[in-house]
């Protein structure tokens, strides 16, 4: 079994069924927890939005190791969070500056239509955590 499948059933044994699955790809748990951000942002549920987001991150952190997770946390969890109001508000709380850097160009896609949203983003983010990207420059 994979590591981010074992990890996944080990962090959320409640979707032992859904993740235990041969067909379930690291696209399909990363996706599915994305979908699930926002009720738990609401609830304000901290123990379950630590376990959320630090899944994506260790899958992230995999980047030297496989290409394949990284990828999955960057276009499977990372640049959809812009698409939910909710998730889209959490991302300078819950986003690290590291990933957050290296994710912008894809905040950037994502906004295109919305350019001033991205800018916004930026701004904000660097507000909260006293970074200082600049949306100009992105990669």
């Amino acid at each position: 079994m994979s590591k981010w499948r074992r990890l996944a059933l080990e962090i959320f044994p409640d979707q032992r069924q859904e993740f235990q699955r041969s067909e379930t790809t690291i696209y399909g748990v990363l996706g599915y927890l994305r979908g699930i951000l926002p009720e738990y942002h609401k609830a304000n549920n901290l123990k379950q939005l630590q376990k959320i987001y630090g899944y994506a991150e260790w899958c992230w952190s995999q980047w030297n190791r496989s290409y394949y997770l990284g990828n999955a946390a960057a276009v499977g969890f990372y640049e959809h969070l812009v698409d939910n109001p909710i998730t889209f508000e959490a991302i300078p709380y819950w986003v690290k500056p590291y990933i957050f850097k290296d994710v912008m160009g894809l905040f950037e896609w994502m906004l295109q239509k919305k350019p001033e949203e991205f800018v916004a983003l930026v701004k904000r983010y660097n507000k909260v955590l006293g970074t200082k990207f600049d949306p100009a420059k992105v990669k």
